[in-house]
């Protein structure tokens, strides 16, 4: 997966707990579901033959849904 010109990124600020920045829209590409949509909870899920990055994305994505904003 590269990081080519156009994909945003978005900086996620947790106070004092320091920060960090995600590529938006990274794992929608990575499962190949369209932006608008949402991912549905067994699309978080891991799956074998997933890779290390696209693991930890969907754990990224299961812990920001389960924050409140």
């Amino acid at each position: 997966m590269s990081l080519g010109i156009g994909h945003k990124k978005h900086k996620v600020d947790l106070g004092s707990h320091g920060s960090f920045s995600v590529n938006k829209g990274g794992l929608h590409r990575a499962l190949g579901v369209p932006e608008g949509q949402k991912l549905t909870a067994s699309e978080k899920e891991p799956k074998p033959g997933d890779s290390e990055h696209t693991k930890h994305m969907k754990a990224s994505a299961k812990g920001f849904a389960a924050m409140k904003h």
